[in-house]
């Protein structure tokens, strides 16, 4: 899989993605660094003009092929650029990571840029242009992490956000133990990734999804508990019967072997609704 991060934040993100040898990861920003496929966009006045004077990326993205993550947040100005540089990977099976900043910490600038490029993302996923969004909230995660500081508090986030994503990833290309199908409907295109705790019964989205009409729960359960645990896949179906709220949720499930020493869940949260 392609990892291309778009702007400070989006590259900072996937840069974490680095450590995983699944993944090319490529950077573009108006910040010069020194990482291998990385593309300098010169630095412009406004969104608007980031869109405008867009340059031509064909030659840096021409061994790009299948499926691409394109990982972003809206406020900077360099989104302005997003739309056309989309239209390069186009070949593509496209989804998006976009990471919703702190609203009432940005400029009216960039509370403008951020609500457009939300906008228009969701709608391109709606349109089917894209796989899927996968939204993200950081002041959403900065309230579910624990022991964060004001030094951590970004790298901590990104971490999240990386490691939910690569593990969806893992889990959607391993076979499952058992799994009562992980197909979404092509409607469900606005996303989220959460953790659950199956023992706790806590469950935790990474974004305020509203209206969820599905859910795939994917769980990694340690091979001793598969093969001693008698009562872990009735507790499994309980559940999920009780997260489809009666039946207004599609839930589904896939359980995986794991060699951790602990069970735990990702879920993944699916609605057809643009996010306000």
């Amino acid at each position: 899989m392609n990892i291309i991060g778009l702007g400070q934040c989006g590259c900072n993100v996937a840069k974490c993605f680095e450590k995983y040898p699944q993944y090319d990861v490529y950077y573009i920003n108006t910040e010069k660094q020194k990482s291998k496929n990385f593309f300098h966009i010169p630095k412009q006045k406004s969104h608007e003009e980031h869109e405008k004077n867009c340059p031509d990326l064909s030659k840096f993205f021409k061994k790009i092929k299948d499926d691409v993550l394109f990982v972003l947040g809206g406020s900077g100005a360099i989104s302005g650029a997003c739309l056309r540089i989309l239209e390069y990977i186009k070949h593509c099976n496209i989804s998006i990571v976009y990471i919703k900043p702190e609203m009432a910490l940005l400029s009216s600038v960039g509370t403008l840029h951020e609500r457009v490029v939300y906008n228009i993302l969701q709608e391109y996923a709606r349109s089917g242009a894209i796989k899927e969004i996968l939204l993200f909230s950081n002041f959403q995660l900065e309230d579910i992490i624990p022991n964060v500081t004001i030094l951590n508090r970004f790298e901590r986030i990104n971490e999240i956000i990386t490691s939910s994503a690569h593990m969806i990833n893992v889990f959607n290309n391993t076979k499952p133990i058992l799994s009562t199908g992980t197909e979404f409907s092509q409607i469900a295109r606005i996303s989220t990734i959460g953790s659950y705790d199956l023992e706790g019964d806590i469950e935790n989205l990474y974004f305020p999804l509203d209206n969820v009409r599905e859910k795939c729960y994917y769980y990694a359960i340690p091979k001793k508990q598969l093969e001693k645990d008698t009562e872990l896949l009735k507790t499994i179906t309980e559940k999920s019967k009780e997260k489809s709220e009666n039946g207004n949720i599609k839930v589904s499930y896939s359980i995986h072997s794991s060699e951790y020493d602990h069970a735990y869940c990702y879920v993944l949260a699916k609605s057809s609704q643009i996010q306000k």
